[in-house]
């Protein structure tokens, strides 16, 4: 029984090794594009995790760094950078409906009266060769060859009222898909141009009253959508709803009596957020200094 014993044990010994060798041989013999593939997934892995610290001048670099768990706007939102002069805005144009042809309506109230203004009352992403209205002249005109007309070097959007005002089917899916065309078209005929993609407003509780569709939590679910086609499409995503509707509505005191347009202060406080909230640029002229110096 002893001699069985010890031969058990000598076998079990015997295997251990045997196993111990096997494992050390393949660690020896991997290929070089295996340990390469190791590394590489190794390092990615890090990434993911970690993440990618904010350095003020690299957004342009970083926007694509990251994959939020979800879809939250305020997760994909452009970070203070600085505060640009208003010189910036200068080849600036500003693209949208009747809410935005206020950049225009009230130039002398903002200080902004360089800046290109290419927006419609009713209007929605022009797509599939849409025109539209010319106010002044009753006529129609091609808004994506007004656009690239203007040369601009930033344009500002702003689409959504109008589309969510509708409740049928399928009606949030499509303004997503013509705002991704629309997008996808603006980069195709201007593609130095850097885009920002601005957030719906939140009417007040009587503009939602006479405008259903504009409920609050469907325009907050359009927008963390809109927030992720600016960050697939590469633009740059503004939550202008974190300023202007602080409490889930527009601010009291800048909504016009409709409940969904803005008085011209708003547009002063909306330029202000702007003007902190820009892609850096070595060619920019910041308020206080450059913020990657400061940062240094």
């Amino acid at each position: 029984m002893l001699q069985r014993g010890l031969l058990i044990l000598l076998i079990a010994v015997l295997l251990c090794g045997t196993a111990f060798l096997a494992v050390r041989l393949a660690g020896l013999l991997r290929s070089p594009q295996q340990e390469s593939e190791t590394q590489s997934a190794d390092s990615a892995q890090s990434s993911s995790s970690g993440g990618l610290p904010y350095v003020p001048g690299s957004v342009g670099q970083t926007i694509n760094a990251f994959a939020p768990m979800g879809a939250d706007r305020r997760m994909y939102a452009l970070p203070e950078n600085g505060q640009v002069d208003l010189s910036y805005f200068n080849d600036a144009t500003f693209v949208g409906d009747s809410i935005t042809t206020g950049w225009d309506v009230y130039r002398s109230v903002t200080g902004l009266p360089n800046a290109h203004v290419v927006a419609t009352i009713g209007g929605r992403p022009p797509v599939d060769g849409v025109l539209w209205k010319d106010s002044n002249t009753g006529g129609t005109y091609d808004p994506m060859q007004a656009i690239v007309a203007t040369a601009p070097k930033k344009i500002y959007v702003m689409f959504g009222t109008n589309v969510l005002v509708s409740q049928g089917e399928n009606i949030e899916d499509k303004f997503i898909s013509d705002y991704g065309r629309f997008l996808d078209d603006l980069r195709s005929r201007i593609p130095d141009c850097e885009i920002y993609v601005q957030s719906i407003l939140l009417p007040t509780a009587e503009g939602t009253a006479k405008k259903p569709g504009l409920s609050p939590d469907r325009i907050t679910r359009v927008n963390d959508r809109l927030a992720v086609l600016a960050f697939e499409k590469g633009c740059h995503y503004l939550d202008i709803q974190s300023l202007l509707c602080r409490n889930g509505v527009l601010n009291p005191d800048i909504a016009q009596p409709d409940g969904i347009h803005i008085k011209p202060q708003a547009y002063v406080q909306w330029l202000d957020y702007l003007s902190k909230h820009t892609v850096y640029s070595a060619t920019s002229t910041y308020l206080g200094g450059s913020p990657v110096a400061a940062a240094q």
